[in-house]
């Protein structure tokens, strides 16, 4: 081999290197983009998933509530008729509100999440479930006032009337204060794994800039 073939070679090799350098964190910044969008997917699907699953066992609920709730009480006397009207009329909301959450689910099926939008509809999901804890405990208190003020009633329809109707909102409340228990531990399952992820990405600062660093 000649020197000077020799020599050209050797040029050749600091080329070579930062073309196969340059490739490589271009296919690892690809790879971690993908991996990314993969996470964000995943993450929103399953939260639309913990969603879809509240608002069928809240329509369950109150179909059944509904439809008994009138069979029984066109069967039943006293306090025992009116708990189990109030069971109906109570559910008609919370049929309309699992309809309503049906419809806007389906909406979200449909978007693509960024980190940034996974936080927001996460923090958004817990605070709406953890308001939704207070309102029950207030259902909760209010059926046990009708039970109390029922008591002092002199009537015997009335007693009867707001026994049965506190009754059956410290039933109705019970219930979606357990759902939303369950609910708000679900979600923040998914809160957690966002927060666990957002660790792992950091921004560093250093002399040349500001960059971003993710680690696998």
């Amino acid at each position: 081999m000649k020197r000077g073939s020799f020599v050209n070679f050797r040029i050749h090799w600091p080329e070579i290197t930062r073309k196969i350098f340059f490739s490589s964190v271009f296919f690892l910044v690809v790879a971690g983009v993908m991996a990314q969008a993969d996470f964000n997917d995943s993450l929103a699907h399953s939260r639309n998933r913990i969603t879809q699953g509240a608002m069928i066992t809240l329509g369950s609920w109150a179909t059944a509530n509904i439809i008994s709730g009138f069979i029984i009480a066109s069967q039943s006397q006293g306090e025992a008729k009116y708990a189990w009207r109030m069971n109906a009329y109570w559910n008609f909301i919370n049929l309309g509100l699992a309809g309503m959450g049906y419809l806007n689910l389906r909406k979200a099926l449909l978007k693509k999440y960024s980190i940034s939008e996974n936080l927001n509809a996460q923090e958004t999901i817990e605070k709406l479930y953890v308001f939704n804890l207070g309102l029950d405990l207030v259902y909760i208190t209010g059926g046990f006032y009708l039970r109390e003020r029922g008591i002092n009633q002199e009537k015997q329809n009335s007693r009867d009337q707001f026994k049965g109707y506190g009754t059956s909102i410290v039933i109705q409340g019970g219930f979606l204060l357990l759902m939303d228990a369950v609910m708000i531990s679900l979600h923040h399952k998914n809160t957690l794994r966002l927060n666990d992820k957002v660790r792992r990405l950091e921004l560093n600062s250093s002399s040349g800039g500001l960059g971003m660093v993710y680690h696998f």
